[in-house]
């Protein structure tokens, strides 16, 4: 199994969707995030929307701490 693993997006959605093209390319049978998806970029929600489908498991990072409580969807992150 060919797997990938990214991190660190922090709301940069153009850089999301090139990394997930290169990856898609590889043929990685399933992708894994570490965290950081929102922070910094001006794309945070089209960032979690993107890697809610496009992963298979999503680790909460430090930034995924500091959001309010309820902006997240329940269960999204281990």
């Amino acid at each position: 199994m060919r797997m990938a693993v990214i991190s660190d997006i922090h709301g940069n959605l153009e850089a999301l969707q090139a990394v997930l093209a290169d990856i898609r390319a590889t043929g990685a049978d399933a992708v894994y995030c570490l965290g950081d998806v929102v922070g910094y970029g001006a794309d945070p929600r089209a960032c979690l929307d993107l890697v809610r489908a496009q992963c298979a498991l999503t680790v909460r990072g430090n930034h995924e701490e500091a959001l309010p409580p309820g902006d997240v969807q329940q269960g999204f992150f281990v």
